[in-house]
């Protein structure tokens, strides 16, 4: 009697299963269609793996993964007020939660419904000034996409309108926005056209439609927004190869030049090809634009950053098997450092993070703390993540509650081990990621201490504290020169070998280190 084993049944279940798409539907707008999720099968009295893991449930029958595939935001940080916002749909409801720091620990708020109907793909956006959240979605009552933007329908030469995204035009994360946004453009595609249109609101007023690309595209277009300069990412397709493209408005979203691809020759050489996602550019504190892209090959996945600015592609993430699931960036509240962009790591820099998920359900992490010109090796897959079919992550974020460390809030569903989503349970999680320590230089001088910053922090004035490990030293005044120099003057002269620490604590992210006086 021969014995099938569970391996042999898994392994015959992913070769031939009913879930695998077909190569015609690899390179078109299926790809972003999703799954339908199933109905909860774990057993009513055993604890669910997002429970063990600290996540919370936040919708019980969310009933497509189709919610989560491409660069729509489904979840957000708000740094000034503290606030997580998260979007889901259950029971035909649009619903917005409200979640304290972190999110994954903290009761919900507040929970109210965006919209009733048959939701077919959402995004949300935050007003920085005002902390309002504006919901984009596209309903079909009748089989063919309609479009609605902050609760109110928008009409458009569109037929059947999918894949909506918006943002407005405000300060990157680690600034304050001192006053309205300008403006906020709208990106959607017509599925029966293939045509992508943008258009410019300001306020709440929609202006004149534009079709900005024509030809053949996987997906629709994200964007990212830098005060009149709009950078926006569109999958195009030609000769049956995914090429991405960039197209540029100088104008505030007014008029855009044409499609301009991404040279990738130098991975494509090496057998990678590009997989759909059109993740959405982002912009450092620095003001610079990148675009993550993720691309596999026969036994590798690879993700990029492509920094606009330098024409540069960096290699973020690589790993072997898996499969390429999803891609994103995201920027770490971080100073400007030395303000050396594409730096060695040396510097605070712009910091990015890049998130790669497998199709197995695993996840990736990569830290850049240089502006996204370098990635160090601490390429990160946290085993004690539940796994992941799908997700949406927000901004990275400091609590303040633990240095040198970031969160993200991400919302998911569970998979098995083949990558198969379990139910149709929708969790919130904050997952911390830990930041490169502090070092620093101190040099006694008689009673002072002169202290210099090696890396990754910043002496920001009236945001930072010293102190000793000898309570007998008491901190009497501090001078400091710039972001990484300053005096410690204390009562105190026998000051070599004694212990000092320095705390920088702001509104978007906390350092610490320690240093021995010499």
């Amino acid at each position: 009697m021969r014995f099938v084993s569970r391996a042999e049944q898994d392994e015959l279940t992913e070769r031939h299963g009913h879930w695998r798409r077909s190569p015609s539907q690899a390179l078109d707008d299926r790809f972003f269609d999703g799954e339908p999720l199933p109905r909860e099968i774990v057993p009513r009295h055993w604890l669910p793996e997002g429970t063990v893991h600290g996540g919370r449930r936040i919708a019980r029958s969310t009933d497509s993964t189709r919610y989560f595939k491409g660069p729509q935001v489904l979840v957000l940080r708000d740094d000034m007020r503290r606030l997580t916002w998260a979007a889901t749909v259950e029971g035909q409801r649009l619903l917005l939660s409200e979640y304290l720091q972190p999110a994954a620990s903290e009761v919900q708020r507040g929970r109210h419904t965006i919209a009733e109907g048959p939701i077919w793909r959402y995004h949300i956006s935050l007003n920085k000034h005002t902390g309002r959240v504006c919901a984009t979605w596209v309903s079909r009552p009748e089989g063919k996409g309609e479009l609605w933007h902050d609760g109110r329908r928008v009409e458009t030469q569109a037929r059947n309108v999918d894949f909506p995204f918006f943002a407005y035009s405000q300060v990157p994360i680690g600034l304050v926005q001192s006053e309205e946004p300008p403006f906020g453009v709208l990106g959607y595609k017509c599925r029966d056209t293939g045509r992508i249109f943008l258009r410019r609101f300001e306020g709440s007023e929609p202006g004149p439609e534009q079709v900005v690309v024509e030809e053949p595209t996987v997906g629709g277009v994200s964007f990212g927004i830098m005060e009149d300069e709009v950078v926006a990412r569109v999958d195009l397709l030609r000769e049956d190869r995914l090429v991405p493209a960039l197209l540029t408005s100088r104008d505030g979203g007014r008029t855009f030049g044409t499609p301009e691809p991404i040279d990738l020759t130098p991975v494509r050489e090496q057998g990678f090809a590009p997989r759909p996602g059109y993740q959405k550019p982002i912009v450092d504190k620095g003001g610079s634009f990148h675009v993550p892209i993720g691309m596999d090959s026969d036994s590798e996945v690879l993700a990029l950053n492509y920094v606009a600015a330098a024409d540069m592609l960096v290699e973020a993430v690589r790993f072997k098997d898996g499969g390429l699931g999803k891609g994103d960036m995201e920027v770490f509240p971080s100073t400007l450092g030395s303000g050396n962009t594409f730096g060695n790591g040396v510097s605070d820099g712009h910091g990015l993070i890049m998130v790669v998920s497998t199709r197995k359900g695993q996840l990736f992490t990569s830290n850049s703390s240089a502006g996204g010109g370098h990635f160090p090796e601490a390429q990160l897959l946290n085993h004690e993540m539940p796994l992941v079919a799908d997700f949406s992550a927000s901004e990275c974020y400091s609590s303040g509650l633990t240095p040198n460390v970031v969160s993200m809030d991400y919302v998911f569903v569970e998979c098995n081990k083949l990558g198969r989503p379990l139910s149709g349970e929708v969790f919130i999680e904050t997952w911390d990621m830990p930041l490169p320590l502090p070092r620093a230089r101190a040099t006694a001088t008689g009673g002072s201490v002169s202290v210099e910053i090696l890396n990754d922090a910043d002496l920001e004035p009236g945001k930072v504290t010293f102190s000793f490990d000898d309570p007998a030293v008491n901190v009497t005044a501090v001078d400091i020169t710039d972001l990484r120099h300053a005096t410690v003057h204390t009562d105190r002269e026998d000051l070599r070998g004694k212990t000092l620490a320095f705390d920088v604590l702001t509104l978007f992210h906390r350092h610490y280190g320690e240093v021995t006086v010499e």
